[in-house]
């Protein structure tokens, strides 16, 4: 069986505005602060308009089951902005 390799990906979603990227940070920060698994980490940043999510995993299965968790959480977060500004 071939040797797991640990992997690391850095997502950047632009949104309207620097307030909608904070509010998006704010909602799955606490997703970040959960008590750190042996597989993966990530944090998770703002830069003007841009939400940076910054994953290291120990392999791509865990990679990709993170990946999909926090864009899962992220897609929500903004649908539940978008609907709170009506």
């Amino acid at each position: 069986m071939a040797e797991a390799t640990r992997t690391s990906a850095k997502l950047e979603l632009e949104f309207p505005d620097e307030k909608s990227a904070s509010v998006i940070r704010d909602s799955i920060q606490p997703e970040e602060l959960l008590p750190k698994s042996t597989r993966c980490k990530a944090s998770v940043s703002v830069m003007k308009n841009v939400l940076c999510l910054e994953i290291d995993a120990e392999d791509t299965a865990a990679m990709r089951a993170a990946v999909n968790s926090f864009l899962r959480w992220v897609v929500v977060a903004r649908d539940m902005n978008e609907i709170g500004s009506e």
